[in-house]
């Protein structure tokens, strides 16, 4: 039994030798040697991947948010440095603008104690100040406006005007003109209008001398009139004046020998006067007018006494009136005025 145990060892023995010698075989002949790293990682391939992977997109989601963090910092510089610019340019074209300059141009004339000053300029004007010597100085708005006009009092003596433009963009003007003036003439002329049968008496007076008047309708060129040097009175102009038809602007201009000025604006609606006749039927009085505008009162004097049609306008182009008269002569006076105010009177002696 024992033998056969033995027998049976042997084998496994041997067996063992075997091994060992394989193992003795593979150690001597290694392909190559390997690492715990390595070993570690063939061992267990699917965690060690897992894992870098992992950690390879943590870091990739580390380095987008690193990336946006910095482009928007850039868009943020750049934004800021856009408003910069801007702003440099917008400060550029103000200080531009401002720098930007003109040449008024002034006009003084002088009208006896008074100058009529004109301003021309470029750029709107903001301001226009004015003071004599060193006196207090006097600001008028400008308005905005390009042309700009005031006169201005001359005080008696010798005297210097000082005035200064100033527009909208802060530019400032300077100028100065000298006056002198000493008269006792300080008081304008005066200036009348009448109506003289179809046109329009103007009369222009001064208390010392006239000079001239000049007159002018609507938009046309002024008519001048001067005082007569062989005219005794010295002190009055006097001209007789068409009207032309419809709606008219009459402007009238009296300057005396001191340069004094006035001036006068009317508004005229050229008109003739209304026509009309007077007519006897038997012991009736005919009166039969017309106006090509319009008839608006008639008054009749029969002897001193009046019939008149009353303060209400009649307003009508043809008017035909009979007014009954006792038996005998009578002295009568009739006038007829039309809606513009213009009226003609005819006086006769009528036996009934």
């Amino acid at each position: 039994m024992n033998q056969i145990l033995s027998m049976n060892n042997e084998p496994d023995k041997k067996q063992d030798k075997n091994l060992q010698s394989n193992q003795i075989n593979t150690q001597q002949k290694p392909t190559y040697q390997p690492n715990d790293n390595f070993t570690q990682t063939q061992s267990k391939p699917s965690q060690n991947v897992d894992y870098n992977d992992t950690i390879k997109r943590a870091n990739a989601t580390s380095n987008k948010a690193e990336i946006s963090k910095v482009i928007r910092i850039f868009c943020v510089i750049i934004i800021l440095f856009g408003l910069f610019l801007i702003g440099e340019s917008t400060y550029a074209m103000v200080a531009k603008r401002k720098k930007v300059e003109d040449n008024p141009k002034v006009y003084p004339l002088q009208m006896g104690k008074e100058t009529k000053i004109t301003v021309e300029t470029e750029h709107p004007i903001k301001e226009f100040s004015y003071k004599w010597n060193e006196g207090e100085s006097v600001n008028i708005e400008g308005n905005g406006t390009v042309l700009f006009e005031t006169t201005i009092q001359i005080p008696n003596g010798n005297n210097i005007l000082y005035m200064t433009i100033t527009d909208f963009n802060g530019n400032k003007h300077n100028f100065h003109r000298q006056y002198i003036f000493d008269s006792t003439d300080a008081n304008k002329p005066t200036i009348d209008i009448a109506i003289s049968g179809t046109k329009l008496k103007i009369t222009a007076t001064d208390d010392v001398e006239m000079d001239y008047i000049t007159y002018s309708w609507n938009s046309e060129e002024a008519t001048r009139v001067d005082l007569e040097e062989d005219n005794d009175d010295k002190q009055n102009i006097e001209t007789d004046v068409d009207v032309p038809e419809g709606q008219n602007k009459l402007t009238i201009i009296a300057v005396d020998a001191q340069g004094n000025r006035e001036t006068r604006t009317e508004n005229v609606i050229g008109d003739t006067k209304p026509i009309f006749d007077l007519l006897k039927d038997g012991q009736n009085l005919i009166i039969k007018a017309q106006d090509d505008q319009g008839v608006s009162r008639i008054v009749m004097d029969i002897d001193g006494e009046i019939v008149d049609s009353g303060e209400e306008s009649i307003d009508l182009k043809e008017v035909s009136a009979s007014i009954p008269v006792e038996s005998g002569t009578h002295t009568i006076k009739v006038t007829v005025t039309n809606v513009n105010g213009l009226s003609d009177t005819k006086t006769a002696t009528v036996e009934f």
